[in-house]
């Protein structure tokens, strides 16, 4: 699979086609907490030189999705119950600001476009290919809310954050009921369209702490 993405993204450094590629091995389970990560192996699957590679997973491991451990290697990091609730606590702070700093500014059609994409996946059965559609229209869901605030560490933060709820929800949720999600959204998009930052504010926060229970309801099960 890692030579099949890096030829989607010809147009990145090699650098940044390691980290992408990587990040989404792992988010996707493909590569499990705990696994080592083998620098020359990666390396020669991409057909690139390790330095490239090393440079991915430093900047991997700022962003806690591995652990480099002196003298031994760079391992998939391993997920806490308590790190779930963390990220849950921060997202659920800050992902209402973001949107309340945005809402002024999301337009319309962009908002309309995603609803459309929304509604047609909810007439859909459920399907793997189906639910991984899903979590690309809910990543451009979030850029969207998150965009226009204007303060690009925020967006950075809630950008890896929502990586690192994708990546829980995918290791831990077999069967993850993706048509919830999408009704939560749609409470969402309904907020946005009134204009109401209150109800915007409230219905993010129900949709992340939904989310959170049913990660470590599988956690700890």
């Amino acid at each position: 699979m890692l030579s099949s993405i890096i030829d989607s993204t010809k147009l990145l450094s090699l650098k940044d086609k390691a980290y992408q590629t990587i990040k989404l091995e792992i988010i996707i389970g493909n590569l499990k907490p705990g696994v080592f990560l083998i620098e020359e192996k990666i390396a020669k699957s991409m057909n690139i030189s390790r330095g490239p590679i090393r440079e991915a997973l430093n900047r991997l491991e700022k962003e806690g999705f591995v652990t480099i451990i002196p003298h031994k290697g760079t391992m998939v990091s391993n997920i806490t119950e308590q790190e779930v609730k963390d990220i849950s606590k921060i997202r659920k702070v800050l992902e209402p600001l973001a949107a309340k700093e945005s809402l002024p500014k999301i337009s319309s059609s962009d908002l309309e476009g995603i609803k459309t994409n929304f509604l047609k996946l909810f007439d859909k059965p459920e399907s793997k290919e189906n639910k991984n559609y899903f979590f690309l229209l809910d990543k451009d869901f979030h850029k969207l809310l998150n965009k226009e605030c204007g303060n690009r560490k925020l967006i950075d933060i809630l950008d890896n954050f929502g990586d690192h709820t994708n990546w829980f929800i995918n290791l831990f949720i077999k069967n993850y009921p993706y048509k919830e999600s999408i009704k939560d959204h749609l409470y969402i998009i309904e907020a946005i369209e009134k204009k109401e930052e209150d109800l915007v504010a409230s219905t993010i926060i129900k949709h992340l702490e939904r989310i959170t229970n049913l990660i470590i309801s599988e956690i700890i099960s």
